[in-house]
């Protein structure tokens, strides 16, 4: 147990819950700007062109597709690698702010992971040539490991492309990150795209802070997993004076700032949809205060987590949206059976989000039971 944690005053997985909910706008949506969603969020989980837009729709009054694809176009906001080493949309202040603190971990995945493929040529060397091709155009990982080739036959295409990939700042150029984008990514550098390159990082101790404003409460544990750093016990030690504590309902210490809303657990929480990765889902080592193990088995997929719907503020199953020419649906798999005042306000957000991201379609929407495969 960490210190102080058996003095603190307990709180319960829903209380948990509802703070969470607040601090990520999904109790009440919220009448903010869709970049100052981004920035409070520290950015959405972007390795799904169309999860960003849904996590904003979910959080927002009256938002529209556009609002985000105009921020991505005017490079106000980035799709680029930030924490844990994925793929977020997020500003382009906090981008390169916070993309040097990601360096390290970016180098030891890419050791681990991408440095063989390479047979013996130099990393160094193909980072200098990559970043001198990516500012001066855009090129999609295929077309950057061709021209590398060029200099480095004996390596396959999509290996040289890597070191790039994964160790410089690199951004993902629109149509990236619009909605229902398909294509490869083309690339551009920081310094070309956004007109200058990461500087100085953000201290952790400042980011730790944004991360409870955030996501809080939460103990230095959950801080590594969001952010996919590691020492976050220490640093909530450092900035214990600023904080307080609380114990959860296993005895670990959560941290929090003062003025932070925790509403009563009691409060109402709507149902809402969550899309692929969702920050909720992301951004804790312990998941309990949204998510059974039970749920977290359903949701469960290679490198992530599948869209999710939440009822009375928990994950209760999750659904899957398709969008044709003249119809779209929503899918909904049920991991326990929902009241019909449940399936009736699922199906009323339903028709909101395909009416917001599929305008002029017609609405199917389908309930079954199950653990998806």
């Amino acid at each position: 147990m960490a210190r102080n944690s058996n003095i603190a005053p307990p709180i319960s997985n829903r209380a948990l819950n509802r703070a969470t909910l607040a601090r990520q706008a999904l109790l009440v949506r919220e009448s903010v700007s869709a970049f100052d969603m981004v920035d409070r969020l520290i950015g959405l989980q972007g390795q799904i062109h169309n999860a960003p837009y849904i996590g904003l729709w979910s959080r927002l009054e009256n938002f529209r597709v556009g609002d985000l694809e105009a921020l991505l176009l005017n490079r106000k906001v980035v799709r680029a690698t930030l924490m844990r080493v994925t793929l977020h949309v997020a500003t382009a202040e906090d981008f390169l702010a916070i993309r040097p603190l990601v360096d390290p971990i970016a180098w030891r995945g890419f050791r681990t992971n991408h440095l063989k493929p390479l047979k013996g040529a130099n990393v160094e060397e193909i980072l200098d040539a990559s970043r001198r091709l990516l500012d001066a155009e855009d090129l999609v990982p295929a077309a950057l490991g061709e021209r590398l080739r060029e200099r480095w036959p004996e390596v396959g295409a999509v290996e040289l492309s890597m070191p790039a990939r994964f160790l410089e700042p690199v951004v993902h150029v629109p149509p990236a990150g619009l909605f229902g984008a398909t294509n490869a990514p083309a690339l551009a550098s920081a310094s070309r795209w956004l007109g200058r390159g990461p500087g100085e990082p953000i201290e952790v101790e400042a980011l730790a802070l944004r991360y409870l404003r955030a996501f809080g409460p939460a103990s230095g544990n959950d801080f590594n997993t969001w952010s996919g750093l590691t020492g976050g016990s220490a640093v909530m030690e450092r900035l214990r004076s600023r904080l307080v504590s609380f114990a959860g309902m296993d005895g670990r210490e959560l941290f929090d700032l003062p003025d932070a809303p925790r509403p009563d657990e009691s409060i109402f929480a709507p149902v809402r949809l969550l899309p692929d990765y969702d920050n909720v889902m992301l951004a804790y080592a312990d998941r309990t205060r949204v998510l059974s193990p039970e749920a977290q088995k359903g949701l469960w997929r290679a490198n992530g987590f599948r869209p999710a719907f939440t009822v009375d503020g928990f994950i209760r199953g999750s659904w899957k949206l398709a969008i044709g020419k003249e119809m779209a649906g929503i899918d909904f798999t049920c991991f326990e059976p929902l009241r019909r005042k449940d399936e009736a306000d699922l199906k009323r957000e339903a028709k909101a989000l395909i009416k917001a991201v599929a305008p002029g379609r017609k609405a199917e929407i389908s309930f079954g039971m199950g653990i998806p495969e």
